[in-house]
């Protein structure tokens, strides 16, 4: 049955081919002359069409043409046969056997034989005037040159003549031809390797150094590495949350549903060579972060790690209630609150370590609360938003002083020793603003917020705002480059990922200016992630993970696919349908290594 083919699929087509060919100027201009606002939601069909449609539609069609064509020569009679052969075939583009250019330069070479042949002939009619009038020679003119010689060069001669004697031209020819004798040799031109920006190595491929943490509990039975046991396959949870130790390359935890919660000790070793696909299901040493009363049902909401590295505060559905709990790197409860309506669906450490931020529901509203990090003490500040409608993003920008983000919600709060109020600083923001992220920069003191319009809003200290129209669509992740020391003061890049497919990286204080590195990822960015000294870019589709080095926008230096790895999908029904709502992406403190979650799957790539 054919499919069916209206104005709308082919807008789509050419509107998905310039986003995959970063003409996203051109996609936006084209949307707009289009009237559709947002293509892959509006239409049903878009959840459909693979990267490169278009490219793969329009090939698919060339070879129909292409067999048509056989067909029509194999049934034709054999009377027309002489005819057909001698008359070109065509396609789309033209002639389907180029016909041959004529050489230019050739031709060029047979005019000045010819001239040369002309002067020739003039030559003795000339000397004899010369002669007769008892006139000295002139030099010849230089010979015409490339803008180098071959050694026997007009400056080495001693008289005018002597060009003509030292070429050994006997063919009367005014100045030597180009068809005769040796070409001049170009000069071996010096360079100093490659340009900016130019791939050198070949992309790493990253799928053999993997190793998928095992994530069921002890009493499941082992199985061999690369394989995926029934228990494995239909109960393993799902993994919402994980994070590196910023401190400690070899701790990592993770949070999730049927009470996961767990710091796992996972040293930097290779994979075994003898495993196939050098893929490990590995069962690494941990710390559980589940007190004995939890049950076995409940959710994780939350997980986070203070800035040094020495605590893990855990958010955890009981019931009707929330606990907050503080555990050590080795796994040792230090502290923990109970009370509050779950979910908690944020928890931020302030930067120095002495303050949590919550964010829950309460009611129809939204609960903020401040937990000293060793005190049972909290203080809380409700704000009439809905927070399922609109998920709220929090950042520090001082020790406390904190911003809350997401809808048509962007506000400063304080806190004091008794209480949380609204700060002196404002924003200038609009009824139909739409925002889903925020992040602070200690460094430059700016912040930065994204909506799901695809902008991107860089705020100073007095609150002026530079808007950057970044995406065609949501922004999904936001992040800027970490750094070591102190940022140039003409720079300070940022990177956003898109759900048009495009992952970029501005300069953000040069927000007028298009954006310094544009990578195409081929689908909808999920989760991306700077190595910690932001020389490395790590972004993540549902297929695959692609890592850039900042300033390479033309290749990245080492793929990841999802597709082909053992286990990673959990068999299912043919009525299951498969929903990924949280992707988490990151990487260790040496930034050797990335962890990946996605569903019930937990994957540590090494990164060389």
């Amino acid at each position: 049955m054919k499919e069916l083919l209206d104005s709308d699929r082919v807008n789509y087509l050419v509107w998905r081919f310039l986003l995959e060919s970063n003409f996203r100027e051109t996609a936006a201009h084209f949307q707009k002359e289009w009237h559709v606002q947002a293509p892959h939601r509006q239409f049903d069909f878009a959840r459909h069409v693979k990267n490169y449609a278009l490219v793969v539609t329009l090939n698919k069609g060339l070879v129909y043409e292409d067999l048509e064509r056989q067909h029509t020569r194999r049934n034709q009679a054999p009377r027309d046969v002489q005819a057909t052969a001698e008359a070109p075939e065509t396609g789309v583009f033209g002639p389907l056997i180029p016909e041959p250019e004529h050489d230019k330069e050739a031709m060029d070479e047979d005019d000045q034989e010819s001239e040369d042949v002309q002067i020739a002939r003039k030559r003795p009619v000339e000397d004899q005037n010369h002669s007769a009038s008892g006139g000295s020679s002139l030099a010849k003119r230089q010979r015409l040159s490339a803008g180098h010689e071959n050694g026997s060069g007009v400056d080495s001669a001693t008289d005018p003549m002597e060009i003509d004697h030292a070429t050994n031209n006997n063919n009367n020819h005014a100045y030597p031809s180009p068809l005769d004798g040796d070409r001049a040799v170009s000069p071996i031109l010096q360079t100093e390797g490659p340009e900016k920006a130019v791939q050198v190595d070949k992309i790493i491929d990253l799928t053999k150094t993997t190793t998928f943490l095992r994530l069921a509990g002890d009493h499941e039975p082992s199985v061999a590495p690369g394989e995926v046991s029934p228990v494995q396959a239909n109960e393993n949870p799902i993994v919402l949350h994980c994070e590196w130790n910023p401190r400690e390359p070899a701790i990592l935890a993770a949070a999730g549903t049927d009470a996961l919660a767990r710091i796992w000790t996972v040293p930097h070793t290779t994979p075994d060579s003898n495993v196939s696909s050098h893929v490990n299901d590995s069962q690494r040493p941990f710390h559980t972060l589940i007190d004995d009363d939890v049950p076995s049902t409940a959710t994780v909401s939350a997980l986070s790690w203070n800035w040094d590295g020495t605590a893990v505060a855990v958010a955890t559905e009981i019931g009707s209630r929330a606990r907050i709990s503080i555990w050590s790197a080795d796994g040792m409860n230090l502290h923990r609150v109970d009370g509050g309506e779950p979910p908690v669906i944020k928890l931020r450490w302030s930067p120095n370590n002495a303050l949590i931020l919550g964010i829950a529901p309460e009611k129809k509203g939204t609960l903020v609360t401040i937990y000293p990090a060793a005190s049972a003490s909290s203080i809380s500040y409700y704000l009439t938003h809905d927070l399922y409608q609109d998920p709220l993003e929090a950042t520090w920008i001082s020790e406390t002083e904190f911003i809350l983000c997401g809808g048509d919600l962007l506000i400063s709060l304080q806190c004091t020793e008794e209480a949380i109020v609204p700060s002196s600083r404002k924003f200038d923001t609009h009824a139909d603003e739409k925002f889903n992220d925020v992040h602070f920069d200690s460094l430059s003191k700016l912040l930065a917020t994204s909506s799901e319009k695809g902008t991107l809003d860089i705020w100073d200290e007095s609150g002026h705002r530079r808007t950057i129209n970044a995406h065609v669509g949501a922004i999904l992740c936001l992040q800027w480059q970490p750094l070591q020391s102190s940022p140039q003061e003409d720079e300070r890049l940022i990177a956003t990922g898109g759900e048009d497919g495009s992952l970029c990286i501005w300069d953000a204080r040069k927000p007028a200016n298009p954006p310094k590195y544009v990578m195409n990822m081929g689908g909808p960015v999920l989760a991306q992630a700077f190595t910690p000294d932001g020389l490395f870019l790590a972004a993540a589709t549902a297929e695959r993970i692609l890592v850039w080095k900042v300033g390479e926008s033309t290749l990245p230096r080492a793929n990841w696919s999802r597709m082909p790895q053992p286990g990673w999908f959990s068999p299912r029904s043919n009525s299951d349908q498969e929903e990924e709502d949280t992707h988490a992406l990151c990487w260790d403190a040496t930034g050797q290594r990335l962890a990946y979650a996605a569903n019930s799957r937990l994957a540590i790539i090494s990164f060389p």
